[in-house]
């Protein structure tokens, strides 16, 4: 019997979106394993990158709009070439994982690790395949293409023609659509969901969330929860964001001795494993305009009400709600604020404003993981 071959799905250590597109793509093809002509292995692997991962996280929660700036640096040539150059840091641990597993094809998550495979094969007599995945929709940061890649998976033709206007060829590029988690598509049913949540009546239920690594965005929304005169219940999803946990705390605090009705019920929640379940109980989502995130509300069919976004690199993530109809685009100040009072007013109101274009964009992300596979099993 010829012996199966080994795909190595690769990403990052940090909770974000990096390892949120690796562990679907992992699920996927480890539950097609039977079915198939290889095996599958999943790898976290943290990155010498000395302080630009802290940098990133802060920038992310703190200052979003000012990663225009270095989104902007990588469109330089040799701004590219310096971090191309710099990937060979990476090595040790990468070459270590690969010469221990010797896999056929690498899926890596996580584009410095996507450079630095490109060097290991150069430097030794590795014979891997090397796909790349693009891990932003409409605006994708330069540094993320990585030309000695064998494959680049990319969301859609938007990604496709600045890839091809940084170097990578047509043939070397597969459209997929986003590749949300398959437990995403679960369809929970919502009262239950509802329940366990500890909403026990028909009121409407709002989301806010900030993405795996929080934002301080998130604030936005709790002033005007001390003025509210209807029935609402709040879920906040902090993530790995302590100091926006704490502060929501703080807030229900104060909220519980300043007002001694139960109009507004709050949960803060922090880091949510079960987000399907959670926001199946949901009916709309305010939050950060990340691409994992954004494609998880739509995988779940509830609009979303983006509050704020990281400069750059998101950019087009605002333009992609906009065109594709999948939500509301409340950013300035006191624009969420206004549009959450008004929703809680009358939530019919929005209740099924986008539904179809939102189904249609569910149904098309859902089918990205089978094409991952296809490809995968041809190998």
């Amino acid at each position: 019997m010829t012996p199966k071959k080994k795909v190595l799905v690769l990403t990052d250590h940090m909770p974000w979106g990096h390892r949120s597109i690796a562990k679907a793509v992992y699920g996927y093809l480890k539950n097609k394993e039977k079915e198939s002509n290889y095996k599958v292995y999943y790898e976290e692997v943290e990155p010498n990158i000395g302080l630009a991962g802290d940098l990133y996280s802060f920038i992310y929660r703190y200052m979003p709009s000012s990663n225009r700036i270095a989104h902007r640096f990588f469109e330089n040539k040799t701004a590219r070439g310096f971090v191309e150059e710099i990937s060979v840091m990476n090595l040790p641990k990468l070459k270590k994982n690969v010469e221990k597993l010797k896999p056929d094809l690498i899926i890596s998550a996580y584009f410095f690790h996507s450079h630095s495979l490109v060097k290991l094969r150069e430097k030794t007599n590795q014979k891997f395949k090397l796909w790349n995945i693009v891990a932003d929709p409409w605006t994708v940061n330069p540094i993320t293409f990585v030309k000695g890649a064998d494959l680049s998976l990319v969301y859609d033709e938007v990604a496709e023609k600045m890839a091809q206007k940084y170097g990578i060829e047509c043939d070397k590029i597969l459209k997929t659509g986003w590749w949300v988690r398959p437990e995403m598509y679960t369809k929970y049913d919502r009262e239950k969901s509802r329940k366990k949540l500890g909403f026990n009546d028909d009121r409407p239920v709002i989301f806010v969330g900030g993405g795996s690594l929080g934002t301080n965005s998130l604030t936005r929304i709790l002033p005007i929860l001390m003025l509210v005169k209807n029935k609402v219940g709040v879920v906040f999803n902090t993530g790995t964001d302590k100091l926006g946990y704490n502060m929501v705390q703080e807030f229900i605090k104060l909220f519980k001795k300043l007002r001694k009705d139960d109009l507004v019920v709050i949960k803060n929640l922090g880091w949510i494993d079960n987000m399907a379940e959670v926001l199946s109980a949901c009916d709309i989502v305010f939050g950060k305009a990340g691409p994992n995130f954004l494609f998880d509300v739509v995988a779940t069919e509830k609009p979303f009400v983006a509050i704020t976004h990281i400069g750059g690199q998101e950019d087009g993530n605002l333009v992609l709600i906009k065109r594709k109809k999948l939500g509301w685009i409340k950013e300035k100040n006191g624009l969420a604020s206004e549009f959450l009072a008004r929703y809680i007013k009358n939530p019919s109101l929005f209740k099924d404003k986008f539904k179809e274009t939102i189904e249609k964009e569910a149904i098309n992300n859902s089918k990205s993981l089978e094409l991952v596979w296809e490809k995968a099993n041809s190998i």
